[in-house]
């Protein structure tokens, strides 16, 4: 499979801006990038709140950051 500049990000603590279509205002999630399913469109995200599943049609932006 041809690596994707997403692909970089895996394994590294990231805030992840998300904004639900018809939202006005965006979500900001702070996690450690687990997995990327390119095919499929998601992201596996784990953080202190757990494990979650981020739809990649709704990211806004990632970037890697210190872990809080």
């Amino acid at each position: 499979m041809k690596e994707n500049s997403l692909d970089k990000l895996k394994g590294l603590h990231c805030k992840i801006v998300t904004q639900e279509p018809g939202e006005k205002l965006a979500s900001v999630f702070y996690g450690e990038i687990i997995e990327i399913d390119h095919e499929s469109g998601f992201i596996v995200v784990e953080s202190g709140k757990g494990t979650g599943i981020i739809n990649l049609k709704i990211v806004e932006a990632i970037k890697p950051t210190k872990k809080r």
